[in-house]
């Protein structure tokens, strides 16, 4: 959990509006390897927007060009593993960007 937390307070200091999802995508792969972790999702994401319907949700995955600040609001769920470890870990908060660009959690 405290790699979860970690990854959650690091993903707060560098995500402004104009980041891609894939570029956030990268970052949080990068940090999770680092920490000598595995991402288990099963679509290869570390979370998506909120959206009406799962058909219209878009995802932070490598394939994502758009910038975070195309949807309203996202979660950030990395669900990751210790390398050599048993369980995996995932925790996930729902964030959105205020009318100043500041982001916010939910």
């Amino acid at each position: 959990m405290e790699t979860q937390r970690l990854l959650h307070a690091e993903m707060k200091l560098f995500v402004s509006p104009k980041i891609r999802f894939n570029e956030l995508y990268e970052i949080v792969n990068a940090k999770i390897a680092a920490l000598g972790f595995v991402n288990l999702d099963y679509l290869s994401n570390v979370g998506h927007s909120i959206a009406k319907d799962l058909d219209s949700r878009v995802f932070i995955d490598a394939n994502n060009a758009q910038p975070i600040s195309s949807v309203c609001c996202f979660t950030f769920e990395p669900h990751i593993r210790e390398v050599d470890g048993v369980f995996g870990y995932k925790h996930e908060n729902i964030y959105y960007f205020d009318a100043v660009g500041e982001l916010i959690e939910l």
